[in-house]
């Protein structure tokens, strides 16, 4: 029996994650959801903001809102975990679930969105 390996990614995450795209705001400021899963996201629009100061910050904890694909509008309480600058992405962890929103997260991340196009 032969094993053959085809890829390896060193990533510290626990879930997985589907690419997505999903206008957003993150306190108010205009982001984009580039991959989502049910305890985390990443996505664009991280900035330099001045010589010192990059928005978000690390540990930064904010507001994410987004409507889903069905109209559901969702509010997410997440702490920001990661920030590459230099490719304008940063990362985040859920760290509350109101409502609606664990159900839209595992709608998104189970691809029922494709499904239910397909049905139709």
């Amino acid at each position: 029996m032969s094993t053959r390996i085809v890829g390896y990614t060193n990533e510290r995450r626990r879930d997985r994650r589907r690419e997505i795209l999903i206008e957003a705001t993150l306190n108010d400021e205009p982001v984009r959801i580039l991959d989502i899963g049910l305890s985390g996201f990443g996505a664009d629009g991280a900035k330099q903001v001045t010589k010192d100061t990059i928005w978000p910050e690390i540990d930064q904890l904010a507001e994410l809102r987004f409507t889903e694909y069905r109209g559901r509008d969702v509010l997410i309480l997440i702490n920001i975990t990661s920030i590459e600058i230099e490719e304008g992405r940063f990362g985040g962890e859920f760290t509350e679930l109101p409502g609606n929103a664990f159900d839209v997260l595992q709608d998104l991340v189970l691809q029922r969105d494709l499904r239910h196009a397909a049905a139709e």
